[in-house]
């Protein structure tokens, strides 16, 4: 089956977002898309190191924290869009690790 090319943009919040998902710091952000698109899809060929929601949590405040203090005007506002991002991906997450399509 041939394979194509999906290509497509994401928010800054969203690369930040996906970022907190890399299983290590090889894995490039269009790696780690891909992996979770596949897992999502439920035609991962491999078995990913699923993240905890403790493990997602500690690594999204790090990054706020750390954005807090490059740009101390927007944290509110990106304390909250992060939240926002985090919590869809840990249902998604949720539901990747039960089974769940």
């Amino acid at each position: 089956m041939p394979s194509k090319v999906i290509s497509f943009r994401l928010s800054e919040v969203e690369i930040q977002a996906l970022s907190a998902l890399q299983t290590s710091e090889d894995e490039s952000l269009n790696q780690t898309a891909a992996r979770l698109l596949r897992d999502i899809l439920g035609t991962s060929t491999v078995s990913s190191q699923v993240s905890t929601s403790v493990d997602i949590r500690e690594i999204v405040r790090q990054e706020v924290e750390a954005i807090a203090l490059s740009t101390p005007s927007m944290v509110m506002d990106m304390r909250e869009m992060v939240k926002q991002e985090v919590e869809v991906a840990i249902s998604q997450l949720t539901r990747v690790g039960s089974g769940e399509k």
